[in-house]
């Protein structure tokens, strides 16, 4: 697992900021000569940056994502509770955690925060980029932001325009967190 930290001001796509935020992600494999072996992975909303973990079917020797033969980086979005910055995180201009105080955010700040990463990275193009579900939405506005970026897409249980069934599912998730009695409360649990 490694860091990156963005410095500055990070504007959001619906107003406001963050400032210094940090980007948590893995890399496996080696990124050759010409820099053209490089898969870039968008994880889902409750995944995190470690593909070889929660992707075994495509992660390893002779699959999708092996890393003898590919530069694979995955990243954390912005909101994770893996690492990169979110709600449990401290805002450095308060020296306080965000918790409700967190901004929203879109799917385009987090694909601005994978192509801050991938400028630090100093990656000029990418072999292929794959997600589900919610990381096929980051690829699909990353390539609309940028097109080009991707010689090759996988995108997987995702859709370019969220269905009212699924909209409905969020909502209930969203109301379900929000009965919990201490949502609300201003603590972090011990171990965080």
């Amino acid at each position: 697992m490694k860091q990156f930290k963005v410095d500055g001001r990070f504007e959001l796509e619906l107003g406001g900021q963050l400032q210094d935020i940090d980007i948590t992600y893995h890399t496996f494999g080696e990124l050759n000569k010409d820099k053209s072996n490089v898969i870039w992975v968008c994880h889902a909303l409750t995944a995190n940056s470690n593909v070889e973990d929660w992707w075994k079917g495509l992660y390893g020797e002779n699959k999708t994502l092996d890393p003898t033969n590919y530069f694979i980086v995955c990243a954390n979005i912005i909101g994770s509770c893996y690492g990169t910055t979110g709600p449990l995180s401290k805002n450095p201009l308060t020296d306080t955690y965000y918790f409700h105080d967190f901004p929203i955010i879109t799917i385009r700040d987090m694909v601005k925060a994978h192509v801050a990463l991938k400028k630090h990275l100093e990656i000029d193009s990418i072999y292929l980029g794959i997600g589900g579900s919610m990381g096929g939405y980051q690829l699909l506005e990353w390539e609309t932001m940028f097109p080009n970026t991707f010689k090759n897409l996988v995108l997987m249980v995702t859709t370019a325009k969220e269905s009212v069934w699924g909209i409905g599912i969020h909502e209930t998730q969203r109301m379900a967190i929000e009965t919990d009695n201490s949502w609300k409360e201003k603590t972090l649990v011990s171990g965080q």
